[in-house]
């Protein structure tokens, strides 16, 4: 019986309760539609926008918003020292994206001189000027901000390409797979830790190197590190590119390998309590641009503008500063001794009074004395030399015996060649600068030029990054695709066979026990997954089936529910079909296979798709029962995909959105068959 009758769908009441009910399945509607947009949108994002959980990517249309995710591709962690003008609570990318209204300030204010065609053009000159100083820098003074998702394809390249190199046609008989295990045994081998996929490699400690510090220097026997190099030398060539000829064309005017700045570290020890109290500083008032001002007694706009080094005119105090601040806190890495007689000789007594004996110092530095005859006397003063040893003698050196190497020097130098004077340099970029060793790195000016250069490509290469990383991760795991295809077809296979057949028998034959039988079949339903977990493993174990595909189709023969689903629709199916076709001389499995099947269809396709999603989503009973990464699913190595990139959800959901096509495309192009699978069941 109809709940509205045909003549009252007019009126008002009938009307109003239509509406809800469309209002109601409309919600309905968009609460499953709306997750799903929210996990397509994530799948799309980065570090900047990742956390909004928004259903659609803003940075499609917004483009400061765009800028926004640009900048937080380039750098991991939000850049206050490249932009310093930005608001002091922007200390991560999830606090920059939220703050909606001050990042489209931020972006616009400093988008906005690409507007005026004269300060474009002194922005891309200068931007052009730092893509050809930092494409020549030394990389081991450099730091990377790289693309954690990089990092795995970067390294089976570089095993890969060894292994070619070793041996050209046995590498090339190889199949895809085979190539990425024995990258994988290669790189086993050369490294002092194992791995056990490419994609455990993290490089984190490499990229996060002290090169701050006064002692650190890069360790001579650390093969991962030396990669690291390989891998800011790669993003320097993808942002600049090089041409047929070998030489270097900047295809972008920003890259993410850039040079190592010392100012700031000048700039950390002139804010020191200690310093600041020779200083003749207030305690805990603070260190600004303008007490640095009044101390050298020369103008400064901002502590980008930093003289660095020190000019030799310096007062007396700030030499003093920065004669103690190079000695004992300057990366000594960064130092090259001016050798003199009077240091060699000083070197050989501080040597000789630390270790005492030639075999102490062997034991210390791991190399003998040069001259083992003269002993201690035949040792000379290397301008640099990566030992405890140097190190600590450095400090005993006077300043003007030291070499001071710097990014910013080599940037003052690089101007010089090219301007030969301040005002020459302050006319080509805009500036208002008094020396030359009050120049800045133009990084936010290459950050804009790049961005309106080509912003657009970046940003679809960025977005499709993460299903690039999950394509590697998941399709190249060997057998994993054609190991979800044969469990599938064989648990939908087995559902369609065992489940009606026993159906069948419970509904055709009339037994005594039916009925205890199908409770007992319904009663399986009672008990969770996760307790029969551990005694279905141990029957298994015992049947010898570990590791095997019978581990993962035999628990999924018979399922209590198709069961009795199947059987409620037998039962109604007439009898005078059975008893008509018994007097032609069918036998019974004839009947079951040309009258019973095809007048069930519809539930038997119901039956097909639940085994399907079930094979197919299924991963806690394929990873205990198959330990061997031989015989894993796509759905286990998602799994494993979600533990191992959990610092990169983005890509976790650009996995979620590639392992749903399937089961998407299977109940779009089945849903007619659903629906009829639900129907005639309530009509029978």
């Amino acid at each position: 019986m109809a709940v509205i009758l045909t003549v009252e769908r007019k009126t008002a009441k009938a009307r109003i309760f239509l509406a809800l009910v469309y209002a109601v399945l409309s919600l309905g509607g968009l609460t499953m539609v709306w997750p799903f947009l929210v996990m397509l949108a994530a799948s799309l994002t980065g570090p900047y926008d990742y956390y909004r959980f928004s259903p659609v990517v803003r940075a499609f249309w917004d483009r400061p918003d765009r800028f926004m995710r640009y900048v937080a591709d380039c750098y991991p962690r939000f850049p206050a020292e490249v932009f310093p003008d930005a608001p002091a609570h922007w200390g991560s990318w999830i606090v920059v994206a939220r703050d909606r209204a001050g990042g489209r300030r931020f972006a616009e204010r400093h988008l906005a001189g690409l507007a005026d065609p004269g300060c474009a053009a002194r922005w891309t000159r200068m931007a052009a000027d730092y893509a050809a100083f930092n494409r020549a820098y030394d990389l081991r003074n450099s730091v990377c901000t790289f693309d954690p998702r990089d990092v795995a394809g970067f390294v089976r390249g570089q095993f890969e390409a060894k292994l070619r190199a070793d041996d050209p046609q046995g590498f090339a008989a190889l199949s895809p797979a085979a190539r990425r295990r024995a990258a994988l045994e290669r790189l086993n081998a050369e490294w002092p830790v194992r791995y056990p996929t490419f994609f455990s490699i993290r490089m984190i400690a490499q990229q996060r190197a002290p090169l701050h510090h006064a002692s650190w220097d890069y360790p001579s026997d650390d093969p991962k590190m030396e990669l690291y190099q390989e891998l800011k030398r790669l993003y320097r060539v993808r942002a600049y590119g090089v041409d047929d000829g070998g030489r270097a064309e900047p295809a972008a005017y920003f890259s993410r390998t850039v040079p190592y700045e010392s100012r700031p570290l000048w700039l950390a020890w002139l804010r020191r309590s200690d310093a600041q109290a020779r200083l003749g500083q207030p305690p805990g008032g603070g260190f600004t641009a303008d007490d640095y001002a009044r101390l050298a007694g020369r103008a400064c706009a901002s502590f980008e503008q930093l003289p660095f080094p020190l000019p030799d005119d310096a007062p007396a105090p700030l030499r003093a500063e920065w004669d103690r601040f190079i000695r004992t806190a300057y990366p000594r890495r960064l130092l090259r001794v001016r050798v003199t007689p009077e240091l060699d000789e000083a070197y050989r007594r501080y040597v000789a009074g630390v270790c005492r004996t030639p075999a102490a110092y062997t034991r210390l530095t791991g190399q003998a004395l040069p001259d083992a005859a003269r002993g201690f006397a035949g040792l000379r003063l290397p301008p640099y030399e990566n030992s405890t040893l140097w190190r600590n003698f450095i400090p005993q050196v006077p300043l003007a015996q030291l070499e001071i190497l710097s990014a910013e020097q080599a940037w003052q130098a690089f101007l010089r060649a090219h301007y030969g004077t301040e005002k020459a340099l302050n006319a080509a970029y805009g500036w208002q600068l008094a020396a030359f060793d009050e120049a800045r790195f133009p990084t936010r000016e290459a950050l804009a030029v790049t961005f309106a250069r080509r912003g657009w490509r970046d940003f679809f290469i960025g977005a499709l990054s993460n299903y690039r990383t999950v394509g590697e991760y998941l399709f190249l795991r060997g057998q994993a695709f054609g190991n979800t295809v044969l469990l599938v077809l064989l648990s939908v296979l087995a559902t369609l066979t065992v489940n009606p057949l026993a159906a069948y028998a419970l509904s055709r034959f009339g037994l005594r026990s039916a009925e205890k039988i199908l409770l007992f079949l319904l009663a399986t339903m009672a008990f969770p997954a996760a307790v029969t977990a551990i005694p279905g493993f141990l029957l298994i174990r015992d049947l010898g089936l570990l590791n095997t595909f019978a581990a993962l189709v035999l628990p999924t023969l018979a399922s209590g529910m198709s069961i009795f689903i199947l059987k409620g629709f037998f039962d109604g199916l007439p009898r005078e079909l059975y008893e008509a076709a018994a007097i032609d001389g069918a036998k019974e499995w004839q009947i079951f296979l040309r009258i019973t099947l095809p007048m069930t269809t519809p539930i038997l396709a119901v039956n097909a798709l639940n085994a399907f999603v079930h094979a197919y989503n299924s991963w806690e009973w394929a990873l205990l029962v198959c330990q061997r990464q031989s015989h894993w699913t796509l759905a286990v190595w998602m799994y494993q995909m979600s533990q191992q990139l959990a610092d990169q959800p983005w890509a976790v959901m650009a996995g979620f959105v590639l392992v749903s096509i399937p089961t998407a495309v299977v109940f779009i192009a089945c849903q007619k068959i659903i629906l009829r699978g639900i129907v005639l069941p309530s009509m029978k």
